[in-house]
Order: C-alpha cells, then sequence, then structure tokens
C-alpha cells in the first residue's frame, strides 16, 4: 500500500539548500587547533582557520575541552614515533613499547579520554595517521600490516586495561580509602577462616608495583620475538625490580595463520 501511495503522490522537488558550509573533517579540526596552539585557542579560531562557522564543529566535538583533549592525544601518539636514525637503529619492541608508554601516559594524564573511550567518542579519527606510521616502522622490521594491526591491538588492550587500573587505585585514595586499607577492610568483615587464599597473598595485592603493567608487555613482545625466531634486546631499567624474572614466554604468533 505504501508503494502505491507513493506512485500517487506527486513528487516534490526539494529545494537546493543555500549557503550550505563546507564539509571538514574531525582530523582537520585537530590539526587545526594543534596548528593554532593548545593552550588558548578557542572554537572561533579553528572555525575561521578552517573557513567554516563555529556551528559546523560542533558535529564532530562539543566543546572546547573535548577538542583540547583529542588533539593533546594525538600529539601523545604523535611524540613517540619512531624517529629515523641509521646509526642508531631502533628495534620494534622498542616501537612498540613507545607506543605503550604514550597511550597510559595519554590516558593517565587525562582520565576523560578513558570516558570518551568507553562512550565511543574516541575514534578512528584520531590515531588513523599514527597508526599508518605505526604500521610503516613495523614494515621496516618485516611486520605485515595485518600483524601490525595485531600488534596494535595487543599493545592498545594492555595499556588502557592498565591505565584504568592507575586510575581507579588513585580515585580510590581521592575518596579517602587507599586500595590496600579497602581490600583490608573488606577481609576484616568476613570471617576469618573464609578466603585463605587472598589472605596469604594480601601482601602481594597491597603493594602492586605501578610498573607492573611493563613486565606484562615484555612477555607479550618476548612472545612475539619467539614465534618470528628472535630475541628481545636486554631489559632496561624500566624493566628493572627486584621481582623474580618472569618465566620464558610462550610464542604469540602475530602472523596470518597459513
Amino acid at each position: 500500500m505504501r508503494a502505491a501511495a507513493q506512485r500517487t503522490l506527486p513528487v516534490q522537488t526539494p529545494a537546493p539548500r543555500v549557503g550550505r558550509p563546507p564539509r571538514v573533517s574531525a582530523q582537520a579540526i585537530i590539526e587545526a587547533a594543534i596548528a593554532i596552539g593548545l593552550e588558548g585557542v578557542t572554537l572561533k579560531q579553528v572555525a575561521d582557520r578552517l573557513g567554516v562557522a563555529v556551528a559546523t564543529l560542533y558535529r564532530h566535538v562539543r566543546n572546547r575541552d573535548e577538542l583540547v583533549r583529542l588533539a593533546a592525544f594525538r600529539i601523545a601518539l604523535t611524540r613517540r614515533l619512531p624517529q629515523a636514525d641509521q646509526n642508531r637503529p631502533m628495534h620494534w619492541s622498542q616501537i612498540a613499547i613507545g607506543y605503550a608508554e604514550s597511550l597510559f601516559e595519554s590516558f593517565v594524564r587525562e582520565p576523560q579520554l578513558l570516558y570518551e573511550l568507553t562512550k565511543g567518542r574516541l575514534g578512528p579519527d584520531v590515531e588513523v595517521d599514527f597508526l599508518e606510521q605505526f604500521l610503516a616502522a613495523l614494515a621496516a622490521h618485516g611486520f605485515s600490516a595485518d600483524e601490525g594491526i595485531r600488534l596494535h591491538h595487543a599493545i592498545a588492550m594492555l595499556a588502557i586495561g592498565a591505565s584504568a587500573g592507575a586510575l581507579a587505585v588513585s580515585a580510590c585514595a581521592a575518596a579517602g580509602e587507599p586500595l590496600d586499607a579497602a581490600m583490608r577492610r573488606a577481609l576484616a568483615e568476613r570471617d576469618r577462616h573464609e578466603l585463605p587464599h587472598l589472605r596469604s597473598a594480601i601482601d602481594a595485592y597491597t603493594n602492586v608495583d605501578p610498573r607492573q603493567w611493563l613486565f606484562a608487555l615484555r612477555a607479550l613482545l618476548a612472545g612475539i620475538a619467539l614465534a618470528r625466531g628472535e630475541t628481545l634486546p636486554p631489559w632496561d631499567d624500566r624493566f628493572s625490580s627486584p621481582t623474580p624474572t618472569p618465566p620464558p614466554a610462550s610464542p604469540v604468533d602475530v602472523r596470518s595463520p597459513s
């Protein structure tokens, strides 16, 4: 019936839109903000630079604070991009570590970024250019684009998860009950015969090395290196710890299945 009605109704040609604003991408908005300078940038300055109305920007960012966060995130990622140096070649694991640290530091420094991510508002526009250069840097070490993407995903999940944990610890302390005190209180409220395994490891739970996520990263990269028939360079000071050396990693193959 609807189709029949559509055939009998006169077709109305929509009037042309007058003064339609030029299209602008989120990438262009972020780049314009960075070019102007994040310290005092305004949406009007960005709009003027791009030749659009301020209202056009609101299709991509909700306000100045969000724009500055996204631009700062882009800068943080780009700052860790590998720099070509023929005299000091960079191992692929160093590229991966730099990327992981930049993610972790960005989310810890700007907790709102994590919120934006969980709401689906931290999309590919922010990272596509960095990701292209990351893949190109890995390609120089024999990684295919698919392998590079899988490594990117693994690093991102680890670093973002670590940043969420670090933020939770900070939030507990800021709320007046540090995580170790909260755990001891929770155990004290239970029967003393309950949770024996957890009670025996309470010191390990409450004395978390803030660098612990780096050991997990190192294990991940060691597994990938093993699958490639390689060994990683020696650990640097970031990975030094009085804790026991992690066990040998199992191969983690990022290559496409044959």
